[in-house]
Order: C-alpha cells, then structure tokens, then sequence
C-alpha cells in the first residue's frame, strides 16, 4: 500500500499544487487590478459557490467515490457514472435558471452591494461550470485515473493563469477579468474532462443507481454545509461585524494560507481510494500509521518554513495594503491543515457511519460561529483566525475519537502534540521577539529554528536516519518507475 501511495502522491502532487495554487499564483495580478472591496466581494461569490457545490447536486460525487473503486464489472460503471453525471448536469441547471432570475435579489444578500450585481451573474456563470469540472476532476480521481487528472488539473491551471494575465494586465477589465479568466479555464477544462472520461459515460440513466447513490450521498450534505460553516463563516461575519475592504484583506490571507493545503495534496488525493481499496488487508492500518506520521512530520516542518517567510511572500505577491495580514496567516495555515487531516481517519467513511460526519460538523459550527462572533470585535480579522483554527482542532479531535474506535489505527500518539506545540511556540516567538530584527538577523534566528526543528524530530522518535534512508530509495524508485511509463 505504501509503494502504491508514494506513487500516486507523487503524480497528484505537481498537477493539483498548480490547480489548488492558482488562489496564490494569481495574487501578484488579482491585488494589482482590484480593490481590498473589489476582493471581498469576489471572496463572498466564490463563498456561495462553494455552498452550492455542496448542496444542489447532493454531494453525488461522494457516493461514485465510494463505490466506483470496488467495481470491477465495467457496464455497471459506466451506468453508476453516468447517472451521476446527468443527474449533476440536470441539477446544476436547474440552479442556473433560479439564481439567475433572481440575480439582484440574491446579490443584495451577499454583498449588500448593488453596484456588485453585475459581476454577480458572472459568478453565477462560474459556479454552474464549476460543478461539472468538480464531477469530471472527482471521476478521474476514484477510477485511479492519475494521469489523465493531471492533464486535467494542469490544463485548468495554464487556462486560468493566461486568461487572467491577458484580461487583467493586458485588457485593464479589473474584477471583471478575475471573473472572465475563471468562466474560460473551467469551460474548456470541462470539455476536456469529459473528452478523458468519454468512454466512462454513456447513455444509461438508472433510476435505481440513483437511489442508491442518493441514500449514501445526501446524509453527508448537511455535514458539508456545516462544514462550510465553519470555512467560511469567518468571512461572513467579518463583512458584519467589520467591513468589505477587511474581507478582502483576509481574502488575501487565506489564499496564502491554502499553501497549507498544497501540503495535503499527494497525501489526500492518493490515500483515499487507496483505504477503501485495501482497509480489509491486515497490513493497511500499521500502512496507514506510518502514512501519518510522515504526513505529520511534513505538514509541521511546512508551518514553520513558511510562517517564518511569510512576510517576504506578502512582499513578493501583494501591494502594502495587505501587508498588515502577516501575523494572521500562520494561523490559517493551522486551519488549513487540520480541516484535512480526517483523510487519514478513515473509520466513519469505511463503515458508511454518515451520521457521524454530520455530528462532528455541527460541533465544530457552533465552536466557529461562537468565537468569530466573539472575537472578531475584539481581536479583528486575527479573532476570525483564531476562532477558525480552533474549530477545526476540535474537529479533527472528534474524527481521531470516532474513527479509531470504528477501524483502528496503531498510531503512536504522544510525540505529535509535543511536536505541534514545540513548532507553534517557535512561530510566536519569532512573530513576538524576533521579526523586527535587520534581515541577516532574522535570517541567522530562522536558520536556528530550523534546526531546533530538526533536533526535535531525533529526540522525540519521530524519524531515524535509516528511515531517512529508505524513504529517499523508496521515492527515487517510484521516480524512476513513472518517468518509463510517461516515455
């Protein structure tokens, strides 16, 4: 399982780091061409496409990812994908003829800006297109389609970037041009997506597919929606509690912070289909402990490196209306990366337990609602940060608890808290003592974290120089293997 899974980790990786990273490459153009207003209330749009997402086609997509990798009878595939394509196709159309009748209406609820109604029917043109290309990236994905998800991915990301660089720089069309780059990558990314998957489709509609993708699908929405709560109520209850301009501001510092979740991508896309193909060899939870650990080392090492540059990537990336968000993003790193960490807490998903997901998602809602509304007026966009962060430690918390008592997994567990809180106090005393100090000094105390770091990771046990040894074999091994199949 582990061979299996550094191999597709590493074919994920490159391709969806340039899809998912596309909030942060196109920083450097979006913060030049729009306004901290102009951002948040791009920021509030792409909020409720991701509600809808969640919600109008029913979370089908989580149903033919549950079941598609177990199927081996290639007719029944092709009948279980096609009913959710066309049942997604139907639903997102359904939602496009709604929304935009009432365009002006539902604007007024999310902006509270009419002057932002125009752009709002682009969103609504974004958001439709955007459900296909979820489906088709999503059956790539569980059919084992590695290569052909990263021609996908890769594609989308090349669109979006040219796009947005010849609307934005080169046509001066400014929030318009955000929205343009974003309709033109995803629609011929769609066409794309199903040209790959053409012989998975066909003319088959099976009422009773339906049904039973339905049943496992729909207890998950009202989980998701609460887990969208808790992602993005955050920038919700600042537009309230505060202002447009400082949601645009905290916009910024999300799409930095989703580096974090670049950290999950090898990880997450490739451990999935791979738990719900093996969770039944007695070798897969002592696989999927060593997994984590790995997973744990990295995303730590992660939060360090890049709390201790995020200021140079503030620099870099954005204008000096922005510059203020530094001490907000390593919080948002954190939240980042335990909002993904349930992957590899398998035991609700394996045992279909959906109620479960449901539990956790509204414990973790209340916890985000409550803070933000508390502390938000108190600490600004940091309380929004802070509140988010927590919600999502308390998540995470719950899934461990649930999911090892459902499918137990051999982890060692002392040395991670020790580990995150070694890391933390590293990143607030640098932001509380240190990055004040000239560059070479910041760049002497940084060099001495890293090592500390490093240290840590000997003394607490968490790896060994043989491990280090085999995990670097291990991965030139899987290298060498895919570069013979790309030739």
């Amino acid at each position: 399982m582990i061979k299996n899974f550094l191999r597709d980790a590493m074919i994920y990786t490159l391709p969806t780091v340039l899809s998912r990273g596309i909030a942060i490459f196109l920083l450097p153009i979006y913060t030049r061409i729009a306004s901290p207003e102009e951002l948040g209330a791009l920021d509030l749009f792409l909020v409720f496409g991701n509600i809808v997402t969640l919600t109008v086609a029913l979370e089908i997509s989580q149903s033919i990812a549950r079941y598609i990798p177990e199927i081996t009878d290639g007719k029944l595939r092709v009948a279980y994908s096609s009913t959710g394509l066309y049942f997604t196709f139907l639903m997102y159309s359904l939602f496009f003829v709604v929304a935009f009748t009432f365009y002006i209406e539902l604007n007024h609820l999310i902006t509270g800006r009419a002057e932002y109604a125009q752009f709002f029917q682009l969103a609504l043109v974004y958001i439709a297109l955007h459900g296909l290309f979820y489906y088709f990236q999503n059956q790539l994905r569980f059919e084992g389609n590695s290569v052909g998800y990263a021609i996908l991915t890769l594609f989308y990301a090349a669109t979006n970037l040219a796009s947005a660089f010849i609307f934005g720089i080169v046509y001066d069309l400014g929030l318009t041009a955000i929205l343009y780059s974003m309709i033109v990558s995803l629609l011929f990314s769609s066409l794309l997506g199903f040209f790959l998957l053409r012989k998975s489709f066909g003319f088959v509609f099976k009422p009773g597919l339906l049904k039973q993708l339905l049943s496992f699908s729909i207890p998950l929405v009202p989980a998701s929606v609460l887990v969208f709560v808790s992602l993005y109520v955050d920038r919700y209850m600042i537009n309230v509690l505060l202002d447009l301009e400082s949601v645009g501001q905290y916009g910024v510092a999300v799409r930095l912070a989703s580096a974090a979740s670049l950290v999950m991508i090898g990880f997450q896309m490739a451990i999935t289909p791979l738990i719900y193909k093996h969770y039944n060899e007695p070798d897969t939870p002592q696989s999927l402990a060593v997994i984590f650990k790995y997973f744990v080392i990295f995303a730590s090492l992660f939060f360090l490196v890049y709390s201790l540059a995020v200021e140079e990537l503030l620099f870099l990336m954005t204008t000096p209306e922005f510059y203020s968000v530094a001490n907000v993003i390593p919080l948002l790193v954190l939240a980042f990366l335990f909002s993904n960490m349930y992957v590899f807490m398998p035991g609700i998903g394996i045992h279909k337990k959906t109620h479960l997901f449901f539990l956790i998602s509204l414990f973790a809602a209340v916890i985000n609602v409550v803070l933000n509304y508390l502390l938000i007026p108190v600490l600004g966009i940091m309380g929004a940060a802070l509140a988010t962060t927590i919600g999502y430690f308390m998540a995470f918390l719950s899934y461990v608890f649930f999911s090892q008592k459902l499918y137990f997994v051999p982890h060692k567990w002392l040395p991670f808290p020790l580990l995150f809180i070694a890391t933390a106090s590293l990143v607030y005393g640098y932001f509380t003592y240190f990055n004040t100090l000239d560059y070479l000094q910041t760049l002497f105390v940084r060099l001495f974290f890293l090592l500390i770091f490093v240290v840590l990771l000997f003394k607490l046990k968490l790896i060994t120089s043989s491990e280090l040894l085999n995990i670097k074999n291990a991965v030139l091994k899987v290298w060498v293997s895919w570069l013979k199949r790309i030739r």
